[in-house]
């Protein structure tokens, strides 16, 4: 075992083991040039500095690299005998034969310029390597290291050869004790028994070996099923994939035709309260709304009379007549009742009343004298009309139970209105249009029944 100064951080050092029997061949070689050479275990760039001239009384610690003697006939047969004379003795190897230093190479300070190519140092290291167990060249810190651990084995090696040699002294103490009289057969009995403790350790070991062997069977038999589970695990994970890809489709599509329901679903219930208004909506009220204006009776706001003090315009009174003509035949055809003495032709401000026999009557104005006996058959014609309606609607009540039945407010009976005269000729103008009122109150409440009934 060789050691160097801890405390040199510059200086490298590069060892391997040899063995006994070529213990004193061992060859040390000392570097002082820088090189390109890299510390094997922490590849830390080695420099290798200038290092004294050893004396020959230098100690031993000194950091120096150990070499196999091949390395040596190596070296003398790359640099020639008197080289190797020369710069490994330091030129008085005759004088140091005998001793110690023949075992030691030493480059002197100028190694490079005398001959030392940094080839031979690299095959000095690998040959270094390939005789130890680790590569060369190592640095100061690991060279450390490896000191320490080849120390540390030692320590183990040496305590190991402790207990055998205690172990053996006890065995001499033994035999001493039992004396030298047993003689022979002491002699053939320990032998037996050392056969029998060598069959027991053969048995042993073929029992071990057996066991083994099912073991590695075992081995075997477990990573074939390991195989197996492991083949089975990638196919459940690429099944899991996938499940998973196929889950989250169906997920996408399902949340696509559930926005699509709800979307329709509020799109059915929209038009469902739509159309729920439009059953509750009255068309015949928006389109034919009867109210009064004071001694008036209006439909959709045209007056239906005059007055002496307010003398409303033909025009006005044909309007609203067309429209109490055109809401009269209306609810007769949405009833699907059919006039039996008359028929009416709505025709805007225009009206007109056919009877039976063919004989058409103008329902609008203005009146005179000689045309007012025309004008009153179509009035008589049109209340005829809305009498024959009034009657069918009490007629469906009766037969639908309804209790009380429809009936008119206000009677018809030829021209008269509860008893007031509708006719124009020969009425007075307050009268007439009282009863044109009337009359269109009893139309108010026939459409509030068909309104009703539909």
């Amino acid at each position: 075992m060789t050691s160097s100064n801890p405390s040199s951080p510059s200086r490298a050092r590069a060892r391997v083991s040899a063995s006994p029997d070529v213990e004193h061949a061992r060859t040390s070689v000392r570097v002082r040039t820088p090189s390109a050479f890299a510390c094997a275990a922490c590849a830390k760039t080695l420099e290798f500095v200038n290092v004294p001239e050893r004396s020959r009384n230098a100690p031993m610690e000194e950091s120096f690299v150990i070499l196999a003697p091949e390395l040596a006939l190596r070296a003398r047969k790359t640099l020639g005998e008197e080289a190797w004379r020369r710069h490994a003795l330091g030129g008085d190897a005759v004088s140091r034969e005998g001793g110690m230093e023949a075992s030691f190479v030493v480059l002197p300070e100028r190694a490079e310029k005398s001959g030392i190519e940094p080839s031979v140092m690299a095959r000095v290291f690998d040959v270094a390597s390939e005789l130890s167990e680790r590569d060369h060249p190592l640095c100061d810190a690991c060279s450390s290291l490896a000191l320490t651990e080849v120390e540390r084995r030692t320590r183990e090696v040496e305590a190991e050869c402790a207990a055998y040699e205690e172990a053996l002294e006890r065995l001499r103490e033994a035999e001493t004790e039992e004396g030298s009289g047993a003689g022979v057969s002491d002699v053939g009995g320990t032998s037996k028994a050392i056969s029998t403790a060598v069959m027991d350790m053969e048995k042993a070991e073929r029992d071990a070996e057996e066991t083994l062997r099912e073991l590695e069977l075992e081995l075997e038999s477990t990573r074939a099923a390991r195989s197996k589970l492991a083949k089975k695990a990638a196919a459940l994970d690429e099944a899991e994939d996938t499940y998973w890809r196929e889950f989250h489709a169906f997920k996408r599509n399902l949340n696509s035709h559930l926005e699509k329901r709800d979307s329709i679903l509020t799109r059915t219930e929209q038009a469902q309260a739509h159309l729920d208004r439009l059953e509750k909506t009255n068309v015949f009220n928006d389109s034919f709304h009867i109210w009064t204006d004071g001694a008036f009776g209006t439909i959709n706001g045209f007056r239906l009379g005059r007055l002496p003090n307010v003398m409303v315009e033909w025009d006005e009174i044909n309007a609203a007549f067309g429209l109490a003509c055109l809401l009269l035949h209306s609810m007769a055809r949405i009833c699907k009742f059919t006039f039996t003495q008359y028929t009416l032709k709505p025709m805007g401000s225009f009206p007109k009343v056919s009877d039976a026999n063919g004989g058409v009557f103008e329902l609008f104005g203005p009146v005179s004298i000689i045309s007012s006996h025309k004008y009153d058959k179509a009035v008589l014609g049109f209340l005829t009309c809305l009498s024959e309606l009034s009657e069918f609607m009490k007629a469906r009540d009766v037969r639908q139970g309804v209790n009380p039945p429809f009936q008119l407010p206000f009677t018809i009976s030829n021209d008269k209105v509860d008893g007031k005269k509708m006719s124009f000729t020969f009425n007075r103008d307050e009268n007439w249009t009282y009863a044109l009122k009337l009359m269109l109150t009893d139309l108010k409440l026939m459409l509030a029944w068909l309104s009703h009934k539909d």
